[in-house]
């Protein structure tokens, strides 16, 4: 029965994934006859809209994934086949929908002034308004990883890992889904009014995006009960994939709101929304995780580095590389060795001279990726066109 399991949950989630995959090669990649610029884009104030709609889908299902590991901690339950939609699922998937939803709404608002301009392919719509399409591919995978994740959690039960194969893509796919409502937002941010407040935004949005992201990279270092196969894991790992993870988002931050402490600001507002989310799941269930209390000065010091911009590329990374990673392991290695994990086995002289070095590397190398995903969310490495909006059409 077991092994029956298994090959029903993989080969379920590989269709999915490669149905997903096939369908954004076709959108994407594939070659079409006409020039992406003849289609019609959506309007700034719709772009707005759109986002903000996917956002509130992304806090429903932020919100859900630390309501759902409280219940795995207070119930004791994983659970699976006819019981896999307990509550905290229904919030998580409820938030894909809403954001999948909200997508094809727009890839239909999309269709009718695109068909009658004479642009029927629907790819050249989907190249046009990429976060519109991309986001329809993403919160649908989540809709289509349920059964596959169901089937998973009947396999694994109470010792199911946060690093299994549907966890891993569906932390992908919220990830995705952030980062396209991120895209429509400074879409619009010409006729935005109040730059602050929108920047703000942005920002706050990038925190949510660093709590999903360690809900499957770090949690189960996190929650009260630490399962034998986790302690197994080498000590440095876990500051590792901490520092690396904050790294990049508090650097794309910095990218897409450039300011004298945006990474601090991304800081805070991940420690805020993860004491709102806590709170939820002490409230409702009892057994919120750990706050995650370590990368702050971290922030600080890349903000204070990052100020002093006149140095060669190669030199400003390393150097805010070196920075957060001296502010964060200062704080991280004693907080984890005393407070976190105390009955670990001490780390030793290695272990903290690994954690520093990788941790080091991985920020140098993150720190270009983080660069190269803000400038094209900005659109400097798009073609600058003239944009044929669709105002009329789209009740603008």
């Amino acid at each position: 029965m077991g092994q029956s399991l298994f090959w029903e949950g993989a080969i379920f989630t590989t269709l999915a994934i490669g149905g997903i995959g096939l369908m954004a090669w076709w959108l994407f990649v594939s070659p079409v006859a006409e020039q992406v610029e003849n289609a019609l884009s959506v309007s700034a104030a719709t772009s707005r809209t759109f986002g903000l709609l996917i956002a509130l889908g992304v806090f429903l299902f932020s919100v859900g994934g630390y309501w759902d590991a409280s219940e795995h901690v207070v119930t004791g339950i994983v659970p699976g086949g006819e019981d896999f939609l307990w509550p905290p699922h229904l919030m998580l998937y409820a938030g894909f929908l809403l954001s999948f939803a909200v997508a094809v709404a727009g890839l239909v608002a999309l269709a009718k002034p695109n068909i009658a301009a004479g642009i029927r392919d629907p790819r050249l719509w989907v190249r046009r308004n990429p976060y519109v399409g991309a986001t329809v591919l993403a919160a649908g995978y989540g809709l289509l990883s349920v059964p596959g994740d169901a089937i998973w959690h009947e396999i694994y039960g109470i010792d199911l890992t946060a690093w299994s194969p549907p966890h891993i893509f569906l932390v992908m796919a919220s990830a995705t889904t952030v980062i396209c409502a991120i895209g429509l937002l400074l879409q619009s941010r010409g006729q935005v009014k109040n730059r602050g407040g929108f920047s703000l935004f942005i920002l706050l949005l990038l925190a949510v995006m660093l709590n999903e992201a360690y809900l499957i990279g770090v949690l189960e270092w996190e929650i009260r009960t630490v399962t034998g196969f986790i302690l197994e894991r080498p000590s440095w790992l876990y500051p590792v994939i901490l520092g690396g993870l904050a790294f990049f988002v508090i650097s794309l931050g910095r990218r897409l709101v450039p300011g004298p402490w945006t990474a601090t600001t991304v800081a805070l507002f991940f420690f805020a929304w993860r004491i709102l989310g806590s709170a939820f799941a002490q409230v409702v269930s009892g057994a919120p995780p750990r706050l995650t209390l370590v990368f702050v000065l971290g922030a600080v010091l890349l903000d204070l580095t990052a100020q002093r911009s006149h140095r060669k590329r190669v030199h400003q990374v390393l150097i805010e590389a070196a920075a957060f990673t001296a502010g964060f392991v200062v704080i991280a290695l004693p907080t984890i060795q005393f407070i976190y994990l105390p009955y670990l086995t001490r780390f030793t002289a290695l272990d903290h001279l690994l954690t520093v070095l990788i941790t080091f590397a991985v920020c140098a190398l993150l720190q270009p990726a983080a660069q190269t995903v803000g400038a094209w969310l900005v659109g400097e490495r798009t073609p600058k066109v003239q944009i044929q909006e669709m105002a009329p059409a789209m009740g603008d």
